[in-house]
């Protein structure tokens, strides 16, 4: 089927499955359904990310079966302060198709209810404290209303949620809402699909210019939802209407101007480096900051590790891997493995690359913390290519050696989604940064690693001297009276085991530095 011509992109797969489990069976003639002993599908549950198209969707499947209008409404709407209301308003939204289905029996037409934020009313019975039942009843009504003793065939519940996981079980099973379909990121074709359909008009009308090509916007909108590549063609629309109105210096333009309105390649660009950033995308400044003194190739044990992790990219990116590979970084610190961890996952070219640092974190409180952890683990797992920084892990468990003490609701956490693997089909990189290695060899942290990278503090004048070469700070007449210098010289660092990169730059900085070393 053409899904592309009825408005949605990228979702033929999920519509084709629909309409085999779905709009098959309410095509048929109804005597030959009876003769089949054949039921309808009575409920659908969408889940995905915000922006996917579950809404749109949901509007199509009523638009493709010719079905009554829909009724839509959103979750808390069904939700009511006065005892009994909220299982009203559930039996309000049956009540005209039960009516139909007195009136017509089998010939009665198909009606369609659509329940956004289903989670909102339909969560695990039991689970939610001191809402004196209601969230249960309303699960109970709902079931009672779409497979109990008195349900009707002539209707079809379309459920959409971001949550899958907190819905009761009870309404997932056969009879249901049984038919479930994940509306995920789109891939690069998708991608192409959706574009094509938000610049339709603009190509019809000639209002895209030639050197706009649609197949390379999409392979850099990697992890796009549909809702943001339609923003990206309206932000790229106002940067091409703001030219324009700087043109005429005025704020109204006439008939005659808007026909010079043409968006171009670098109205998309534009849009994208400023206006639209994806849910799903790269967290690109923040982990930019890490790096912004770039990476300091001193020596073999930095050429090491950038070789290793390129290693454990193409293994998390190849078909081989089960899904998720895992890498500490540990070492002392300032000795550069968060830099080493940044680049190594811009190195990767994953299109959802997230940062997560304590930080981000000050002020939380135990259970804020794990919640947050968990989401950024949920996002990853939505696209097909996932990279994930985990840095600092002591300082994100709040260890201090005073005691010892630490969060160990955070550090289980940390336990289960570190060895956790992704769904079928999605790739994870988990990159760990820690200064505390023996400590986390005490929390029986180190086994769920895939692999383990130490990185290293500058121990020898030949490594000071590579670091001088490497960063053009001195000339080369400075470097050799340096390096002239430094066999007469004993270093503090060597006592101590060494020192960091760019805490021995900042020291050559200072008058003396040799000597202050």
């Amino acid at each position: 089927m053409a899904f592309q011509k009825i408005g949605i992109g990228a979702l033929d797969k999920e519509l084709n499955t629909l309409f085999r489990r779905v709009f098959a069976s309410r095509v048929l003639p109804t005597e030959f359904v009876q003769k089949l002993g054949l039921k309808h599908v009575k409920g659908i549950l969408l889940y995905g990310p915000p922006g996917t198209g579950k809404t749109l969707m949901a509007r199509k499947i009523g638009e493709m079966l010719n079905a009554k209008k829909p009724k839509m409404i959103n979750g808390p709407q069904i939700l009511d302060k006065h005892a009994g209301e909220s299982e009203a308003n559930v039996r309000r939204l049956f009540a005209e198709a039960e009516e139909d289905d007195r009136m017509f029996g089998l010939n009665s037409g198909l009606h369609v209810i659509i329940i956004d934020e289903i989670d909102a009313i339909c969560k695990t019975r039991g689970s939610v404290a001191g809402d004196s039942g209601i969230h249960d009843a309303v699960t109970s009504q709902l079931l009672a209303k779409i497979d109990g003793f008195e349900s009707v065939s002539n209707i079809l519940v379309i459920g959409m949620t971001c949550r899958k996981e907190v819905i009761d079980e009870a309404l997932l099973r056969p009879g249901r809402l049984e038919v479930q379909i994940e509306i995920g990121l789109p891939d690069e074709k998708g991608l192409l699909h959706i574009l094509n359909i938000h610049t339709s008009l603009m190509k019809k009308h000639n209002r895209m210019a030639e050197d706009v090509n649609l197949e390379e916007l999409a392979a850099i909108t990697k992890n796009f939802t549909g809702a943001e590549i339609e923003g990206l063609v309206r932000a790229a629309q106002s940067v091409a209407i703001n030219r324009l109105l700087k043109e005429s210096m005025r704020m109204k333009i006439g008939p005659e101007a808007t026909g010079r309105i043409s968006i171009t390649r670098a109205d998309f660009l534009h849009a994208l480096k400023y206006d639209i950033k994806p849910a799903f995308g790269i967290s690109s400044e923040p982990i930019e900051r890490l790096i912004s003194q770039g990476i300091i190739n001193w020596g073999q044990p930095v050429a090491d590790i950038l070789e290793d992790g390129r290693l454990f990219i193409q293994q998390a990116r190849g078909g081989v891997s089960r899904g998720l590979v895992s890498v500490l970084l540990e070492g002392a610190p300032n000795s550069g493995k968060t830099a080493l961890a940044a680049k190594l996952a811009l190195n990767s070219d994953f299109p959802f690359v997230k940062l997560c640092t304590p930080e981000d974190m000050v002020g939380y409180s135990e259970t804020a913390k794990c919640q947050l952890i968990k989401n950024m683990f949920d996002d990853a797992y939505k696209s097909q290519l996932s990279c994930i920084i985990v840095d600092s892990i002591e300082r994100l468990i709040d260890y201090s050696a005073i005691g010892p003490r630490y969060s160990n609701l955070v550090l289980q956490a940390l336990l289960v989604l570190l060895k956790k693997e992704p769904p079928p089909g999605r790739k994870l990189l988990i990159l760990c940064t820690s200064s505390r290695k023996q400590v986390l060899e005490e929390m029986d942290m180190l086994s769920i690693f895939t692999a383990i990278l130490r990185v290293p503090y500058l121990s020898s004048p030949e490594d000071l001297v590579s670091v001088l070469l490497e960063t053009n700070t001195f000339n080369m007449k400075e470097i050799a009276e340096i390096q002239k210098k430094t066999k007469n010289c004993r270093f503090r660092f060597q006592a101590s085991g060494g020192i960091g990169v760019y805490k021995f730059l900042n020291k050559l900085r200072e008058e003396n530095c040799l000597q202050e070393i």
